[in-house]
C-alpha cells in the first residue's frame, strides 16, 4: 500500500482565463464537494484562487476534474499550482473576493443557454416568459462589469435587490444558479418598461411588451433596449416601414441585419452550410452574412445585395419578440455616422414621428457594444466586425513580453484600439470612423475605461503613420514613448499576430487607402515581412485621382482618373471629363494611389454596375455580385490580365491591358462575365506575383489582409489558386480583414520592436 496517496497535502491552484462569470467558483465548489476535499475558492482580480487540502490522490482527481469537466462558457488558458502550510479548513466554502493587479480575461457577454431558454417558454417555471432570465451560463457580462473581480455588487445588478426566492437559489451550492450574479426573475427585476414617446404615463411588464409588439405587428418602429446599447427594430416584409427606418437613421442604402427566431426560419430565406450553421449558434452569436436564396423580403431591407445579415437572439427579450413578431431588422440605434445608442436617457429624448416608442429597462449599461458581423470562407469562420461576444476576449500572442504593457492607437475608419499585457492582446470593441465627433469621444473614453478594468497602464503606445489620423493625435498625446507603423505593415503583421509566423512572408494588403512612406496613398501592396521589418516589393501602378480621401464616394470620377491616366480617354463617358482632364493635367488636388479598392471602384462604374459608394465598400459589393451570380449561372469568365512588369527595385502591376480589354468587350459581353473576368484576373495576378517573390526570395508562406479581401469570391479563389501552386496561405480570421485589424498587427510590430 503506498501511503503517500494518504498523506494530507496542502495546494495554492490560481486558474487563469474565462473564470469569471461563468460559474467557476460554483462549479469547483460542487467538484471539492464531490471528492469530500476542504478549502476555498475566491476571485482575485480577473483570476480564481483555489485552496484545498487533500490527500494528493484526491488532489489529482480534483485537478483532473476541474481540467476536463470546466462550465460552459469557461476557458482555461493557465493552472499555476504550489505548495503552502497546512491550514485548518470547516468544509469547502465560497469566500470574499480579492482585488488584485493581476487581471485574466474578462468575460464576453454569453447567449441565453438552453436550460434558461427552456425555463423561459415553460409555463410552470417561476421565470416564464422573464425577458431578463439568466443563470451561471449565460447573460449579460462584458456590458455590465463597472470593476473586477467579477460579483454583483462590482455590476449594474447592484441597483437590483434579490427577492428571497432568488436569494435562496444563490445560495444553494446545487443550484444553477448558485453565485450566478445576474440572477433576477419576475418579483425582483429588472423590468421591461414601454414608453410611446407621447409623454403620457409608461407601461410595464407584460403591458410594456404587448404594446411594443403589436406597434411592430402593425407596421411602426421601436428601439429595444439590448446588452450593449439600443436597436431599432422593425417588420422586414413591409417596404414602406422599412424606408422610414432608413430616414431615421440616416441611412440611405446599407442593408440591415435580420435577427430570426431559429436557424429553420433563416434557411426559407438564405443557404445554410453546417459550418454557417455552427457559426449562427455559437457562444457569441454574430450576424453572419449568408447567400439570399429566397428575398420575399422588402426590397429596401438587404437593398439589392446577395448577402443578408442574419443572426439568432441572444437576449431572452429578443427570443420573445421574434417568436411574437416573425423575423425583424434588428439594427444597431444610432443616427447616421453617431454611435450606438446605450443610455436611457439619450434614447427617451430621441422625439422623431418616426420612431413609436421605446421598450427598456433600467439596468445600466456600462459600455456600448455593437453586434458582431463574421462570414465563412473557404469553410472556416472570419470576423468582419469583432465586437459583442468576442471583446474582450484576446488575441494570444506567443512573443510574451511580460513587463512591457502596450497601447495600439489601430485605424480611423473601423477604429479599434488594442492594449497589450502579458500575452494577451485585447481588441477594443468596434467604434465606427474617427472623423464622427461623438466617435472619437467614445473611442477616447473606453481606452480609459478599458485600462481601467484591464488594470493596464501602457508603457509605449503604436500608431499609423498618417499624418492626420484622429487615432494617432491621440496617441502622440498619451506623452509616453511612441511608435509609427505603416499601415499596409499593421495588416499583414495581424495575419502574423494571429497565426504566430515568425518566418519571412509575403504580405499581400489590399484595401481603399493607406498612407505610405513615400507620402502616396498605398492599397495594393506586396511586402515582404519578418519579425517588426518589412520591405516593399510589389505594388499596383500609381494613379493620380481626384480628391484624396474624398474620391472615395465617387467611383464614376475614379474611374474617369483611370482611363484618362492611362491613355484610355476614348472610354471615357463622364461628362465631367473635360474638367476632370485638365484638373488632372494641371495637378489640381490630385493624390497618386496604389489602391486596390479604388480600381473596384472604377471596374463597377465602368462596367455600369454602380457609380457611387453610398456607403463603405458598395461599388466593390455589388461588383462581386454580378461576378457570384455569373458563376452560378456557369457563365464563362472573360479573360482579362493585368501586366506585371519590372521598374527599378519594384514590380509595377498595371492595370491599362485589362481596363483596355474591359471597356472594348463592354457591349459585347455579357456583364457578369466581366465582372467574374476580373476577380479571377486580381487572383491570378496575386498568384503570379507571389511566385515571381518566391522564385527571388524563396519565400513560400503568404499572408493576405485588407478590406479588399472581405470580398469572398476573390478571397476563395486566390487561397485555392495559391494553395494548388503549394503556397502556405494565412489570412485574418480571429479580426477582421479591414482597417479592424491595424491595433494587433501595430501590437505585433510594437513587441518585436
Amino acid at each position: 500500500m503506498d501511503k503517500g496517496k494518504s498523506k494530507s497535502i496542502t495546494k495554492r491552484i490560481t486558474v487563469s482565463g474565462i473564470v469569471q462569470g461563468v460559474g467557476f467558483r460554483p462549479f469547483v465548489h460542487n467538484i471539492a464537494k464531490k471528492h469530500g476535499i476542504p478549502g476555498t475558492v475566491r476571485n482575485i482580480g480577473g483570476l480564481v484562487e483555489i485552496i484545498l487540502q487533500s490527500s494528493e490522490e484526491k488532489y489529482n482527481e480534483f485537478l483532473q476534474d476541474l481540467k476536463a469537466n470546466a462550465p460552459v462558457g469557461s476557458e482555461i488558458t493557465n493552472i499555476e499550482t504550489e505548495d503552502i502550510k497546512e491550514r485548518e479548513f470547516d468544509g469547502f466554502r465560497i469566500i470574499e473576493s480579492k482585488d488584485d493587479e493581476e487581471i485574466s480575461i474578462i468575460p464576453p457577454d454569453l447567449p441565453v443557454c438552453e436550460s434558461c431558454e427552456r425555463e423561459l417558454f415553460t409555463g410552470t417555471d417561476r421565470r416564464f416568459l422573464n425577458p431578463f432570465i439568466s443563470c451561471m451560463s449565460c447573460g449579460a457580462r462584458y456590458t455590465i462589469i463597472e470593476e473586477l473581480p467579477y460579483d454583483r455588487h462590482n455590476t449594474t445588478m447592484r441597483d437590483f435587490d434579490m427577492c428571497p426566492a432568488c436569494r435562496e437559489e444563490y445560495t444553494s451550492p446545487r443550484n444553477r444558479r448558485f453565485h450566478a450574479q445576474t440572477i433576477s426573475c419576475n418579483d425582483c427585476g429588472p423590468y421591461l418598461i414601454f414608453n410611446d414617446l407621447t409623454g403620457g404615463s409608461e407601461l410595464t411588464e407584460k403591458d410594456a411588451f404587448h404594446a411594443a409588439a403589436n406597434i411592430i405587428e402593425s407596421g411602426g418602429i421601436i428601439a429595444v433596449k439590448g446588452i450593449g446599447g439600443y436597436h431599432f427594430a422593425c417588420s422586414p416584409f413591409l417596404e414602406d416601414t422599412v424606408l422610414r427606418l432608413r430616414e431615421l437613421k440616416g441611412r440611405e442604402a446599407k442593408p440591415f441585419a435580420i435577427m430570426f427566431e431559429s436557424v429553420d426560419s433563416i434557411r426559407k430565406y438564405c443557404v445554410v452550410s453546417e459550418k454557417e450553421e455552427e457559426l449562427l449558434k455559437s457562444k457569441a452569436r454574430p450576424i453572419v452574412l449568408l447567400y439570399l436564396k429566397n428575398n420575399s423580403m422588402a426590397p429596401s431591407a438587404c437593398q439589392g445585395s446577395i448577402y443578408c445579415g442574419a443572426f439568432l437572439p441572444y437576449t431572452p427579450l429578443h427570443m420573445l419578440l421574434v417568436k411574437r413578431c416573425g423575423p425583424l431588422i434588428m439594427t444597431s440605434a444610432n443616427i447616421s455616422d453617431k454611435p450606438i445608442i446605450k443610455d436611457d436617457s439619450e434614447m427617451l429624448s430621441l422625439k422623431s414621428p418616426l420612431l413609436n416608442g421605446v421598450l427598456y429597462n433600467k439596468r445600466r449599461i456600462v459600455r456600448s457594444v455593437d453586434d458582431s458581423v463574421a462570414k465563412v470562407v473557404a469553410n472556416s469562420p472570419q470576423l468582419i466586425r469583432r465586437s459583442r461576444g468576442y471583446v474582450p476576449y484576446p488575441v494570444f500572442l506567443k512573443n510574451r513580453k511580460k513587463d512591457l504593457q502596450i497601447f495600439a492607437a489601430g485605424s480611423d475608419l473601423k477604429a479599434a484600439f488594442c492594449l497589450y499585457k502579458n500575452g494577451n492582446a485585447v481588441m477594443s470593441q468596434y467604434f465606427g470612423d474617427l472623423e464622427e465627433k461623438t466617435v472619437l469621444e467614445r473611442y477616447k473614453a473606453s481606452f480609459r475605461d478599458l485600462c481601467h478594468l484591464l488594470k493596464i497602464t501602457p508603457d509605449i503606445a503604436v500608431c499609423d503613420m498618417h499624418p492626420n489620423y484622429h487615432s494617432s493625435r491621440f496617441a502622440e498625446n498619451l506623452g509616453i514613448p511612441l511608435t509609427y507603423v505603416q499601415h499596409h505593415h499593421a495588416h499583414v503583421a495581424s495575419v502574423m499576430a494571429e497565426h504566430h509566423l515568425k518566418e519571412q512572408v509575403i504580405g499581400v494588403a489590399f484595401d481603399g487607402t493607406g498612407y505610405g512612406t513615400d507620402g502616396k496613398i498605398w492599397g495594393g501592396e506586396f511586402l515582404i515581412c519578418e519579425g517588426a521589418e518589412f520591405k516593399r516589393v510589389a505594388h499596383l501602378r500609381y494613379i493620380p485621382v481626384l480628391g484624396g480621401d474624398s474620391s472615395m464616394r465617387d467611383a464614376a470620377k475614379t474611374a474617369a482618373c483611370f482611363l484618362l491616366n492611362l491613355g484610355l480617354d476614348q472610354y471615357v463617358k463622364d461628362e465631367r471629363k473635360d474638367i476632370i482632364k485638365a484638373a488632372l493635367k494641371n495637378n489640381i488636388n490630385t493624390v497618386p494611389t496604389s489602391s486596390m479598392g479604388r480600381l473596384f471602384d472604377a471596374v463597377s462604374s465602368l462596367l455600369e454596375i454602380q457609380y457611387e459608394n453610398r456607403y463603405e465598400g458598395e461599388c466593390a459589393a455589388m461588383l462581386e455580385k454580378e461576378a457570384v451570380l455569373a458563376l452560378r449561372h456557369k457563365i464563362e469568365p472573360k479573360k482579362l490580365a493585368f501586366e506585371i512588369k519590372r521598374k527599378s527595385d519594384l514590380i509595377e502591376i498595371d492595370p491599362k491591358p485589362m481596363l483596355k480589354s474591359m471597356c472594348h468587350l463592354q457591349n459585347k459581353d455579357d456583364t457578369g462575365s466581366l465582372a467574374l473576368g476580373f476577380h479571377y484576373a486580381v487572383a491570378d495576378m496575386i498568384l503570379e506575383v507571389c511566385e515571381i517573390i518566391r522564385a527571388e526570395q524563396k519565400i513560400n508562406t503568404v499572408a493576405l489582409s485588407g478590406g479588399v479581401f472581405q470580398n469572398t469570391l476573390l478571397m476563395e479563389r486566390t487561397l485555392k489558386i495559391l494553395r494548388d501552386r503549394h503556397f502556405n496561405v494565412y489570412y485574418n480570421m480571429s479580426v477582421p480583414p479591414n482597417d479592424g485589424s491595424i491595433g494587433l498587427g501595430q501590437t505585433f510590430i510594437g513587441l518585436v520592436r
